[in-house]
């Protein structure tokens, strides 16, 4: 997603885009997201996520600057990496809310993968802002 505005404080969008265990609900597909501890969000925080029955991604909080923004290193089974930045900030009545990700890390053999992901990722967001906006203007 480039940018989306909710109709929502910055506060509660914060507190939601930041439990990254809620970001399960808005996926373009079924997965599941659970944090290792049960403290608060801070950098170094982590995260498992995948199907169930299926290798798990692992997912660690870089960047936590409250209610403002949230980053999150990913690193996959089949070994690819990225790296995701959520930003907030007051837009009139309501909050934009910024998502960007990159690919980090990539096996040689992948590469090819790259092209697909990049056709593919942008309907991915599409649907993860919908999903999101709608939860968060409940």
């Amino acid at each position: 997603m480039s940018k989306i505005t909710v109709n929502a404080p910055v506060d509660k969008v914060f507190e939601a885009v930041s439990d990254l265990t809620r970001h399960a609900g808005w996926a373009a597909h079924d997965i599941n997201i659970s944090a290792e501890t049960e403290e608060p969000v801070a950098v170094g925080h982590k995260y498992s996520s995948g199907k169930s029955g299926g290798k798990w991604d692992q997912i660690t909080i870089t960047d936590f600057v409250p209610n403002e923004q949230l980053g999150f290193h990913v690193v996959m089974p089949n070994k690819w990496e990225l790296d995701w930045q959520i930003s907030v900030s007051a837009a009139g009545d309501g909050t934009s809310v910024e998502r960007k990700g990159r690919i980090t890390s990539i096996p040689a053999l992948m590469t090819p993968m790259k092209f697909l992901y990049a056709l593919a990722a942008p309907m991915d967001e599409k649907k993860l802002a919908k999903k999101m906006k709608a939860d968060l203007e409940s």
